[in-house]
C-alpha cells in the first residue's frame, strides 16, 4: 500500500493534545492586540481529550522503531512522524502569520505567558518543554516598521526567564535580565528593521532555555507592503530526547514530519513567500533546499530586494531568511535540510502546487 492510501485508510485518533497544536490557532481572526494560544497555564493541558487510539495494522506497528521511525519500508519521506491524533485542518494554524485588522494602530500590545508544558514533538515522543503561551515555537507577533510594541510577559514558572528580541531597540529593553519565578515585566520596543526577528529567553544557560522551546518570531512589515503572496513562517529546531547531548529529532514549527504527512498547498503560478528562521541549538548550521524550483533570497534586514537566487540557502543559528518563488507546474515539491540526518528525523516536507 502506498503512503497516500495508507494514511487515508488508517485515520487519526486523538490520544492526547499538545500546546503545539492550538497555540498558533486563530491568527487570522484576532485583533492586533491579541496573540493566539491560552494565557492561563491552568487551562492548558497536554491531554486535551482522550478517545480511542488509531487502529494500525500489525505490520505497520512492527515497522515502527523508537520515536516512530519507519524501518525497512519504501516510503520516501521523513523517518520521524507526527503524533497520529493531529488532523490536517490543524496544520494551517502552525505557519500562517497573523493578519491584523487594525494595522494602522501604531501602538500594539501583546501578552505572553511563560510556563512549562509537556508537548508531543513526534509520534510517541513527549517532551517536557518550556513554552511561551503553551506552544513551541511561541506565537507569531506581527507589526509595521516603527510601531511601538508593548509586550507584557508573565512568568508562570518556578524558574527565572526573560524575553529578548533580535533587531534594533533600546538596550534597557534588551531582555537579558531575568524575570524572577512567578514575576512579570513589560517590555517596550520599536519594531524594526523590516524582516523576521527571533525572540527567545536569554537566561543562562542560554542553550538550555532556548533548546527547551523558549523561542518565537516577530515579523516586521515594510511601509510599502511586499508583493501579494502566500506567506508561511517556518521555524526550524532540534530536540535532544535521550540525554546524550545531541539532537535526536528536528522539527518545522515544533512537530517532526508535519509537512511530510500534510503538505502545504499553494496555487500554481502564484507567489509564495517563506519566512524561515533557524532556532536549533547544539548544531551550528542547517540548509534549506527546495526541489524542482529555485527561489529569490532576501537575507538582509531592512530591504525587500532579493540579494541572491538559488535552490539552497545556508542558515546559521538564529539567522533568518526570506525566500520567494513561484511553482509553475502542478505537482509535489520536496523541501528539506541538506543535512541528511535532519531530513530523515523530522525535517523533510512537501509543497503541493494545485
Amino acid at each position: 500500500m502506498d503512503r497516500k492510501s495508507f494514511l487515508t485508510t488508517i485515520g487519526f485518533g486523538v490520544m492526547g493534545f499538545v500546546g503545539s497544536i492550538f497555540g498558533s490557532m486563530g491568527f487570522n481572526s484576532r485583533k492586533s492586540n491579541d496573540i493566539c494560544g491560552p494565557s492561563d497555564p491552568s487551562s492548558t493541558s497536554a491531554n486535551f481529550g482522550i478517545v480511542t487510539s488509531p487502529t494500525v495494522s500489525d505490520n505497520y506497528q512492527n515497522s515502527i522503531g523508537a520515536g516512530g521511525s519507519l524501518r525497512g519500508t519504501n516510503t520516501y519521506g521523513s523517518m520521524a512522524h507526527p503524533p497520529f491524533f493531529i488532523k490536517e485542518e490543524y496544520t494551517e494554524r502552525f505557519y500562517f502569520p497573523p493578519n491584523y485588522n487594525n494595522t494602522k494602530n501604531k501602538v500594539k500590545d501583546f501578552n505572553l505567558n511563560l510556563f512549562p508544558l509537556s508537548v508531543n514533538i513526534a509520534h510517541n515522543v513527549n517532551y517536557q518543554a518550556w513554552t511561551f503561551d503553551g506552544v513551541v515555537p511561541g506565537p507569531i507577533l506581527r507589526a509595521n516598521l516603527g510601531d511601538k510594541l508593548r509586550i507584557h510577559v508573565k512568568n508562570s514558572s518556578p524558574d527565572p526567564h526573560s524575553l529578548h528580541f533580535h533587531g534594533t531597540h533600546d538596550p534597557m529593553e534588551d531582555g537579558w535580565e531575568p524575570i524572577p519565578a512567578f514575576g512579570e515585566r513589560t517590555y517596550e520596543i520599536e519594531a524594526g528593521p523590516i524582516g523576521l526577528h527571533p525572540y527567545h529567553c536569554h537566561v543562562p544557560p542560554l542553550m538550555l532555555h532556548t533548546a527547551k522551546g523558549l523561542y518565537g518570531a516577530l515579523l516586521v512589515d515594510p511601509p510599502v507592503k511586499r508583493k501579494p503572496a502566500h506567506e508561511f513562517v517556518l521555524t526550524f529546531s532540534g530536540w535532544e530526547t535521550k540525554g546524550q547531548g545531541k539532537n535526536d529529532f528536528y522539527t518545522w514549527n515544533g512537530i517532526a514530519g508535519i509537512y511530510d504527512r500534510y503538505p502545504m498547498k499553494v496555487p500554481v503560478g502564484e507567489r509564495v513567500r517563506f519566512y524561515i528562521q533557524n532556532m536549533m541549538e547544539r548544531e551550528p548550521v542547517m540548509t534549506f533546499h527546495l526541489h524542482a524550483q529555485t527561489f529569490d533570497i532576501i537575507r538582509s534586514l531592512g530591504t525587500t530586494v532579493p540579494d541572491g537566487h538559488s535552490d539552497v540557502v545556508t542558515i546559521g543559528q538564529t539567522e533568518r531568511v526570506v525566500i520567494e518563488f513561484v511553482l509553475t507546474k502542478k505537482g509535489r515539491y520536496m523541501f528539506h535540510p541538506h543535512q541528511t540526518h535532519m531530513a530523515e528525523n523530522g525535517g523533510m516536507g512537501w509543497i503541493v502546487a494545485v
